[in-house]
Formats: structure tokens, C-alpha cells, sequence
């Protein structure tokens, strides 16, 4: 028995060993991969940031332009489409 039980111990301490160094290679990678999407967040932002000062420096000078140099007037008569009251349904 006690011949099994070094072997036995051995393998053990191995497979533990082995376990422990794979366990640290995954927590580096995860590490690392949590940096890159921590970057890539972080970038992402800015270009979010710079899209939208685009964008309202666009619409900025879009509502510079005076709707009547580009041949628009205004609706000779406004309708909506509440005028008229709509159905009701009930169970009486």
C-alpha cells in the first residue's frame, strides 16, 4: 500500500501543479483581454464624442439656412389627424 500511495501522491501534487500553472496562465489572459476592451471602451467613447460634435455642428449650420432661399413657404392650411374623434368600442 504504501508503494501506491507515493504514486498516487505524486500524480496528484502533478496534476495540481498543472492545474495551478494553467489557472495562471488564464487569469493573464483574461487580464489582458480585459485591458484591450478596457482600450477599446475608452476609444470608442472618443469616437462616439466625436461623431456628436459633428453632428451638432451639422445641424448647427443646417439651421442657419433660411428655409426661403431654398424655395420653401409655408402650408397654406395645417390639418391634423385628430379632427375627428375616433371609434370606441365597448362591451355594453
Amino acid at each position: 500500500m504504501p508503494d501506491r500511495t507515493v504514486s498516487i501522491l505524486g500524480y496528484a501534487c502533478g496534476a495540481l501543479v498543472a492545474s495551478y500553472l494553467v489557472l495562471i496562465v488564464v487569469t493573464v489572459s483574461m487580464a489582458a483581454w480585459q485591458t484591450n476592451l478596457a482600450m477599446e471602451v475608452h476609444e470608442t467613447e472618443a469616437d462616439i464624442a466625436r461623431l456628436e460634435s459633428r453632428y451638432y455642428s451639422m445641424v448647427a449650420q443646417i439651421d442657419k439656412i433660411d428655409p426661403g432661399s431654398l424655395g420653401l413657404v409655408p402650408p397654406a392650411r395645417v390639418m391634423y389627424a385628430t379632427t375627428q374623434t375616433a371609434p370606441s368600442v365597448t362591451l355594453r
